[in-house]
C-alpha cells in the first residue's frame, strides 16, 4: 500500500480525530483531540501537523502544537511533536522516516518531544533529535524553616501581579489543565506552571512545566517546596536543566524516556515544557 504525505488543514481535522479515538487511544473521545487544533498559539503560518493520505483517506498522522516565545530578545518558533499514528498496513516501508523528516525540515524552527515511546529513542537519533534532558531533580517536604517566601494560587491574584512577561504564558495556559503558582519574595518573584499528578503508586508529583526566574526557582526550591507540598509523600519535580546548579540536595530520578529536541538557535535551558501536548490533552508527564 503506498500513501502520500502533505500538510494538514483544517478540513482534515474530523478525520484525524476519528483516527485517533479509533485507533491510538479509544479512551480519548474526538473532542479531546480536536484540543490540539483549537490553542491558537501559532501567530502566522499555522503547522497543524502531516497526514499520510491513500487514496482520499487518512491513514497516518503526525501532529505537530506550533507555538511563537521570546527567547534572549528574538520570536522563535516552536513545534511540539503529538498523537502520531500510522495504520498497521502502512508501516515498515519508511513512512515514519518520510514523516519525520518532512516535520523537523524548517532550520529556524525549534522542535520538541516530551512524551516518546522508549522503543522510539533509537530511531529518534537515527533522525538527527538531541536527547533535551534525561533526569528530574525531587524535593520532599522537610519542614526546614524559611521565611521571605509567599505563594500566591489564586488565579486572579497571580495575573494581578505576574509581571508583563509572564502574563502570556498564565493566560494561554490557566484554561487548561494546569496549576499556576506566583512565588514571590521581597525582591523578586517566580511564576511556575505546574501539572499536579500521581505517579509510581500513591506518590503526588507537583511538575514544574515552566519556571519564569530560573535563579530565583535555584535558590529557593526546597523553601517552594515547603510552601506548596501538603506533606512529605508529595515532591516538587522538575527538569535537571530548570535549575542552574544541579540542585545539590534534591534527589535525582532518571526520566523513563529521555525527552528530545532540535534546534539550532534555542539552547536546552530555555526549552521548557509549555505550550505542548502535555497541557493540550492533560497528560501525564513521564
Amino acid at each position: 500500500m503506498t500513501a502520500i504525505l502533505r500538510r494538514a488543514t483544517p478540513n482534515d481535522f474530523d478525520a484525524i480525530c476519528a483516527l485517533l479515538t479509533k485507533h491510538m487511544n479509544p479512551a480519548f473521545p474526538p473532542k479531546r483531540w480536536r484540543a490540539l487544533f483549537t490553542h491558537g498559539w501559532c501567530s502566522g503560518k499555522p503547522d497543524f501537523g502531516i497526514v499520510a493520505e491513500d487514496k482520499g483517506k487518512i491513514v497516518g498522522f503526525h501532529g505537530h502544537i506550533c507555538s511563537h516565545r521570546i527567547i534572549d530578545g528574538c520570536w522563535e518558533r516552536f513545534t511540539n511533536f503529538t498523537s502520531w499514528y500510522i495504520l498497521k498496513e502502512y508501516r515498515k516501508n519508511g513512512l515514519g522516516s518520510r514523516m519525520l523528516e518532512m516535520a523537523t525540515a524548517d532550520p529556524e524552527t525549534t522542535y520538541t518531544v516530551f512524551s516518546l515511546s522508549p522503543k522510539r529513542i533509537d530511531f529518534f537519533k537515527s533522525l538527527g533529535m538531541n536527547v533535551l534532558e534525561e533526569e528530574r531533580l525531587l524535593w520532599h517536604k522537610t519542614e526546614v524553616p524559611y521565611d521571605n517566601l509567599e505563594l500566591i494560587v489564586d488565579p486572579g491574584k497571580i495575573r494581578s501581579h505576574s509581571a508583563p512577561q509572564d502574563l502570556p504564558f498564565f493566560d494561554d495556559h490557566v484554561p487548561l489543565r494546569v496549576m499556576p503558582v506566583l512565588v514571590t519574595t521581597r525582591c523578586s518573584q517566580c511564576l511556575l506552571l505546574l501539572s499536579r499528578t500521581v505517579k509510581h503508586g500513591d506518590r503526588v508529583y507537583y511538575d514544574v512545566l515552566y519556571r519564569s526566574n530560573p535563579t530565583l526557582f535555584t535558590q529557593r526550591a526546597q523553601h517552594i517546596a515547603e510552601a506548596l507540598l501538603p506533606d512529605n509523600e508529595c515532591v516538587l519535580a522538575a527538569d535537571r536543566r530548570f535549575v542552574e546548579d544541579d540542585g545539590p540536595g534534591a534527589e535525582v530520578e532518571i526520566i523513563k524516556s529521555p525527552r528530545f529536541y532540535k534546534s539550532s538557535r534555542v539552547h536546552p535551558r530555555d526549552i521548557d515544557l509549555t505550550y505542548s501536548e502535555l497541557s493540550l490533552l492533560g497528560l501525564k508527564l513521564d
